[in-house]
């Protein structure tokens, strides 16, 4: 989020948005990939359970809404 803001204040707002976005794509694929090879290294095999679909649910969710929560703590500061 610091990342973002120095390159809105240096940038603009197109500067900031594009930091945004690869932020928040980072953070969303680290997380899902973190996941999906704790998962395997513990189990040996992927299973597809219902308490591991839960769990993969719960992840997309916290990963998806990390960058809502990323842009509305900033957005406002860049205006």
């Amino acid at each position: 989020m610091i990342f973002g803001l120095i390159s809105g204040l240096l940038f603009g707002p197109p500067g900031y948005y594009v930091v945004l976005s690869w932020c928040c794509l980072s953070i969303f694929i680290r997380s899902l990939r973190l996941k999906l090879l704790s998962e395997a290294a513990a189990e040996g095999v992927l299973v597809r359970g219902a308490k591991n679909q839960l769990r993969m649910y719960l992840t997309v969710a916290v990963a998806a809404a990390q960058p809502l929560l990323m842009y509305w703590l900033t957005h406002h500061l860049l205006r």
